[in-house]
């Protein structure tokens, strides 16, 4: 396990809420998830989602 603690959803991150792609969209943040996935370079082995930092996934693996 991660260095951070599991919240019960299945990601370990700490900051899944603030910054992870899938919790922005269902708060329909669309600009900000527009800046997020420009220039992709990982995907989400989880959902599929691609940003361009691996710090917006929850499961990131370089592309």
């Amino acid at each position: 396990m991660s260095k951070h603690a599991d919240q019960g959803h299945g990601c370990s991150h700490k900051d899944h809420e603030e910054n992870h792609i899938c919790r922005i969209i269902i708060r329909k943040d669309l600009d900000r998830v527009r800046k997020l996935v420009a220039n992709a370079q990982f995907y989400c082995k989880n959902c599929g989602r691609a940003a361009a930092s691996g710090e917006n996934l929850c499961n990131p693996s370089k592309i």
